[in-house]
């Protein structure tokens, strides 16, 4: 279960790790996706997405141009992964990072 950050009720999704193996995400994508899982709802910077994709790279990643390719292409491909699920990763604002969001379903 995770709270929901405005009112703190229970919303019922899956664990992350269920998600990961169900969805079959994996690489950068997971990476992702755990970076934003732990932020609960809340903002996660670019920068921490970063840090969290390249965490095993001895030079800290490729050149800031790079890597928001790579970023932009990994998210496109994990939203495309977790449709369907009630879970996605959307972008807050310019320049304010990432987040989580949940849906009910339709």
């Amino acid at each position: 279960m995770i709270a929901c950050p405005l009112c703190k009720a229970a919303v019922g999704v899956p664990a992350l790790a269920d998600l990961l193996v169900s969805r079959g995400i994996r690489g950068l994508e997971a990476s992702i996706l755990g970076a934003v899982w732990k932020g609960k709802g809340m903002p996660v910077s670019t920068e921490r997405l970063f840090d969290a994709m390249y965490a095993d790279d001895p030079d800290g990643g490729p050149s800031p141009t790079r890597m928001y390719l790579t970023f932009n292409k990994a998210l496109a491909r994990l939203n495309s992964l977790l449709d369907g699920s009630g879970v996605s990763v959307i972008a807050v604002g310019f320049r304010q990072g990432y987040r989580l969001a949940l849906s009910m379903g339709e």
